[in-house]
This record gives C-alpha cells, sequence and structure tokens, in this order.
C-alpha cells in the first residue's frame, strides 16, 4: 500500500487561543476546523508537534476541558514533543536529563489534557540535531519513531546522529533502525515552497511507497510576518495530489 504521513511542526498558539477562548469544541477554532474538513474530504491523519511554552502560556496552563474530544479523534489526530520553546537548535548539544525533561513536561500535559490515546509514539525534534544522550532520553520516554531534514542528493544533510551511510539510505526513502529508534526523512516542508514547487516534487516521489510531508503552524495566522494565505489551499492541492495517485494517510508509527 503506498502512504504518506503529514506533520506540523512548531504548535503552541492554538492550545493558547483554545485555553483563553470560549470555543464549545477544538472545531470550532479555524485551525483545526481546517483539518478536520481535509480529514474528511481526504481522509488525513494529523500529527502535531508542540512545543511546551510561549510568552505568557505553557502547556501546564492548556484546559482540560476537551479531553474527551481529543480522545475521541485521536485515530486521526495526534499530539507529540517537539522541545520546550521556539529556539535555533536547541537539542544539539544538550544532555540526557534537558531533553528527557522538556519531553517528559510535553508528554504529561497531553495526556492529561488529551488523554494518552492522543499521544504519538513519533516526533521531529525542533531542527533535528540531538546528542546520543539526548537520543537516548527521547527512547526511555516512548518515542519510537523521528522524521528528520536529510536534503536531496545533490544537496544532503543529517539529522540526529545517523551515519552517512544511513543518511543516504533515508534519503532515498528507506526508514532506517538505529538502537531501537526508527528514523526517515521529511521530503517536503510545504510552506518552503509554491503550490507548483510542491506538486513537481511530489510528481518526482510518487513512484515510491512512503512520502512524509510536514508544515509549520506559524504560516496559517494572518498576523505572522510570512504569513501564507494559501496555507489551506496548498495542503488541499497537497493531499489531492496524493490520494488521487493512490496513496493513504497514515501516521509514521504505524510504520513501525
Amino acid at each position: 500500500m503506498k502512504s504518506f504521513c503529514f506533520t506540523v511542526d512548531d504548535n503552541i498558539r492554538c492550545f493558547k487561543e483554545l485555553t483563553h477562548g470560549t470555543y464549545g469544541s477544538i472545531f470550532e477554532h479555524p485551525y483545526f476546523n481546517m483539518y478536520k474538513r481535509l480529514h474528511q474530504k481526504y481522509g488525513v491523519k494529523v500529527q502535531l508537534n508542540l512545543f511546551y511554552e510561549v510568552e505568557g502560556f505553557d502547556l501546564s496552563h492548556m484546559t482540560d476541558r476537551y479531553k474527551d474530544e481529543w480522545q475521541d479523534n485521536s485515530d486521526w489526530l495526534k499530539l507529540s514533543f517537539h522541545a520546550r520553546i521556539e529556539n535555533v537548535k536547541p537539542y544539539e548539544h544538550a544532555g540526557y536529563d534537558e531533553v528527557s525533561g522538556d519531553c517528559q513536561n510535553v508528554h504529561r500535559e497531553i495526556v492529561r489534557f488529551a488523554s494518552p490515546l492522543a499521544l504519538g509514539r513519533t516526533t521531529t525534534l525542533h531542527y533535528c540535531l540531538a546528542t546520543h544522550q539526548g537520543l537516548g532520553a527521547l527512547k526511555d520516554n516512548g518515542v519510537e519513531g523521528l522524521l528528520g531534514l536529510y536534503g536531496t542528493e545533490d544537496s544532503p544533510r543529517a539529522s540526529y546522529q545517523n551515519t552517512a551511510q544511513e543518511c543516504g539510505l533515508i534519503r532515498r526513502g528507506e526508514i532506517v533502525s538505529q538502537n531501537g529508534v526508527s528514523y526517515a526523512g521529511i521530503d517536503i516542508i510545504l510552506n518552503l515552497h509554491a503550490t507548483e514547487e510542491i506538486l513537481s516534487r511530489l510528481n518526482e516521489l510518487k513512484s515510491r511507497d512512503f512520502i512524509k510531508v510536514m508544515i509549520h503552524e506559524q504560516y496559517f495566522y494572518p498576523d505572522y510576518p510570512r504569513y501564507q494565505p494559501n496555507f489551506e489551499k496548498k495542503l488541499s492541492a497537497t493531499f489531492d495530489f496524493l490520494t488521487q495517485n493512490g496513496f493513504m494517510s497514515t501516521f509514521f508509527e504505524e510504520h513501525l
């Protein structure tokens, strides 16, 4: 079966707004309403990777009044750890205790306000860089898979602690396991490209069995300096191409 997974990095604002707002449902918030529409139309499964805090708010303040709703929709909407805060390469040199503590904080709050069923078993670490000790901390906190950025054959890059040989395999679409954690490469960061470029890249990848696409939360909001007014249209075009070419939406954890 050909499949794709869709993840969203840097999520925190939507949780602050849910907490401070008067929404009767998470899907009354425009961000989550968009994902519900896309799920209903394309069967898309959505994984949101979360920051723990932003100025004036952290996940310990997140309301639990929607817990039943998170649990009821956990078959297609999951939450996971990304980083404590928006920071450049936060875990490039971080030790076990720092990564473990940050991961535990996010996981604890997800379970509290959204239920254990909503907690994903994979994630993308912010900037995709970690020490061996940091990777061990993620594994010990239940992270079984990591999506990373590995570039292309013409412009390669490395993530986590994968060897050059492993990075090469991942760039070609394979899932590589190392020390009990599985690694795969994000194929397209949607907010970096125009829709035409995305479709061209997807056309190049459509012979693969598994495609991984990602976007960042902040580009959804009109007051963000680099707001993309075509955020939803870009997602629709991506999912339309994938489903029309026989790809089914899955979570990365379903491939482990």
